[in-house]
């Protein structure tokens, strides 16, 4: 029996693309390096992608965790995945804290994640707060 694994060393481009069913197109294929960050709503997620289009999918975050890079995504929050290549800057607040994005999106980091998120971004960012 095979096992592939992914280094961390692996390019995001080298990562199997996500497919999507489209009710307008049927089955699309995106590439996963062009997620901006993906957000919970009950039982669907938005993707949002780096040309602006938002797509709601009926699949939860749990779905697509899998499916995405971990070296590439990191857990905001309960409700939030986002693409580390994507983050500008972090800010501090009394409820947890801010990502700023460079799509200029910002985005909640929970209390409980602040120190992991800072830790895992700082590590590829030499500007965070």
């Amino acid at each position: 029996m095979t096992f592939l694994s992914y280094s961390v060393r692996t390019a995001p481009t080298e990562w199997p693309p996500l497919k999507l069913y489209l009710r307008e197109s049927g089955r699309q294929v995106f590439a996963v390096d062009d997620l901006v960050y993906l957000q919970a709503l009950a039982n669907y997620s938005w993707l949002n992608w780096v040309d602006g289009r938002r797509m709601l999918m009926p699949r939860t975050l749990k779905y697509y965790a899998p499916k995405l890079p971990a070296e590439l995504f990191i857990r905001l929050h309960r409700n939030c995945v986002v693409n580390r290549k994507f983050v500008e800057r972090l800010e501090r607040t009394d409820t947890g804290g801010l990502v700023h994005l460079s799509t200029g999106d910002v985005l909640p980091v929970s209390r409980r994640r602040w120190s992991m998120v800072r830790r895992q971004l700082a590590s590829h960012k030499s500007n965070l707060n």
